[in-house]
């Protein structure tokens, strides 16, 4: 298994970030890397996604909640075939120092094929999970003013 994790720190309340990022049908008006969710933040709910990787087109998979702890976890797995390529998203919110918090953004891979499509796109995860950390730091901290 493969880990790609970024975190950033946020100048807002976790409760504060775990509304936006739990805010689903908002997704497409700051998101850059997930563009779209549909489906509900709850354990065992199906999701429709669509992500972006930058340079890429986006694509659009299923992925099911495997866990929504408020306002510390929310975590979706995505099996696009089963032993060949998996991949566990999660969330983590901690909070740090007074009023604010650190957001882990990060993602499991396994599977057989997860090794070559990581040799080949761990770049473009890192930048799509900075992109969108940015985008929910501003987006928050925009909404604390």
């Amino acid at each position: 298994m493969k880990t790609v994790q970024r975190e950033i720190i946020i100048n807002a309340p976790a409760e504060k970030v775990w509304t936006v990022l739990t805010t689903f049908a908002l997704y497409q008006e700051w998101n850059p890397f997930i563009s779209a969710v549909t489906g509900k933040a709850s354990v065992g709910e199906r999701l429709r996604v669509k992500a972006k990787l930058p340079g890429l087109p986006e694509i659009a998979f299923g992925a099911t909640v495997k866990s929504s702890l408020f306002p510390v976890r929310l975590e979706w797995q995505a099996i696009f075939l089963k032993g060949v390529f998996e991949a566990s998203h999660s969330f983590t919110i901690e909070r740090f120092g007074v009023g604010g918090c650190r957001f882990l953004h990060a993602e499991q891979f396994s599977g057989i094929l997860s090794a070559p499509l990581l040799f080949l796109l761990e770049g473009r995860f890192c930048e799509g999970y900075r992109l969108m950390n940015e985008a929910l730091k501003a987006r928050v901290e925009r909404r604390e003013e």
